[in-house]
């Protein structure tokens, strides 16, 4: 932090706007609840959040799990797997005025390639500014932005059961990447502007060694970072240089011999020294889904129904309850994906 003494009014003003709002930023943790140890005191919290109510009701256990309009966030190499292109939106309701929502495409590229694109957008809504002497003086913006461009792609092993090189027939091995733009803004519209930028990176592995069982791996945040500069808020200002923790996670989904049950479940780590298990359900069948997990200490419920809305359009409706951690309160995540023929 930039040393303040000796600042004139405008620079006392704007030096309270940036303490107040990343004290607060600090408190609220964006998601993931404020903790002693672990990831929530390191930058990118809200890419640490999931994505997706099917995801969110299984307790974010998506590493494996089969292709969907949400897949790329979880592990991009699951992109080749995709049977149809799907648009896909999700919007979440959270406590602490905390806002998180997604809008993506994706599809596969026969026979074995698979892309995504994708924004993730969240934030914290009404931040009150004040100046140096006390006075409300409006409302403080604030956006975090995440592009995601990703793709996959089947590899060809001694194991594949193709036969005819279309990729119809079983294959083993998949792989995965997604490059990520970042984007930060808090300001208030007039004196007050603060900015990072940055990029990263996430790879995948998925193994599919029979029709019922899947293996994944992902790798996330690589090099991922929000750099700034406060020499436009402060007389000495400074490069801010904020990284996210590397996290990789393994897992593995299981259809049961019950033909309407899969089972998942994920094990995370993460250069912060934080472990976490996600543990998933689903029960799925006549276009309806009953969906339950455990996300490393909080259960999360959901479900869902699938409509035909044209002949070539089937339309996914989706809900997640995630339940309270660290007096954070409850969230409700909705999700729509449009699955074209």
């Amino acid at each position: 932090m930039a040393d303040h003494k000796g600042l004139q009014n405008g620079d006392s003003t704007k030096y309270f706007y940036f303490s107040g709002v990343m004290m607060l930023l600090c408190i609220l943790g964006l998601g993931e609840g404020v903790r002693a140890e672990g990831n929530g005191g390191f930058a990118g919290s809200y890419l640490r959040i999931g994505l997706g109510a099917p995801a969110k009701a299984m307790g974010n256990a998506q590493v494996a799990v089969a292709a969907d309009g949400f897949s790329n966030f979880y592990n991009p190499a699951v992109l080749p797997f995709l049977k149809n292109p799907v648009a896909g939106l999700s919007y979440s309701f959270m406590s602490l005025d905390r806002r998180f929502n997604y809008v993506g495409y994706a599809r596969a590229l026969p026979p074995r390639g698979g892309f995504a694109v994708g924004w993730i957008y969240s934030g914290v809504g009404n931040i009150r500014a004040y100046n140096s002497r006390g006075e409300d003086v409006g409302e403080i913006l604030h956006g975090l932005h995440a592009v995601y461009f990703s793709f996959g792609m089947k590899l060809p092993t001694p194991f594949d059961r193709d036969r005819t090189g279309d990729g119809s027939g079983l294959q083993v091995l998949s792989f995965g990447i997604s490059l990520k733009l970042l984007y930060e803004r808090i300001g208030d519209g007039a004196d007050f502007n603060y900015s990072g930028k940055g990029a990263g990176m996430d790879l995948g592995v998925l193994v599919h060694p029979w029709e019922t069982l899947w293996f994944g791996y992902q790798i996330r945040d690589i090099n991922s970072k929000l750099k700034s500069n406060t020499n436009n808020i402060f007389e000495r200002g400074s490069t801010l240089d904020n990284r996210f923790p590397l996290i990789q996670k393994i897992g593995v989904a299981w259809q049961t011999p019950l033909s309407w049950l899969k089972v998942a479940y994920d094990f995370e780590w993460s250069t912060a020294g934080q472990e976490k298990h996600h543990w998933g359900f689903q029960a799925a069948g006549q276009g309806l889904a009953a969906r339950a997990g455990w996300d490393d200490g909080r259960l999360t419920l959901g479900g869902g129904m699938q409509v035909r809305v044209y002949k070539s359009v089937r339309v996914l409706l989706d809900y997640a309850f995630v339940d309270d951690v660290v007096g954070e309160g409850v969230s409700h995540v909705f999700s729509w994906q449009f699955v074209f023929r």
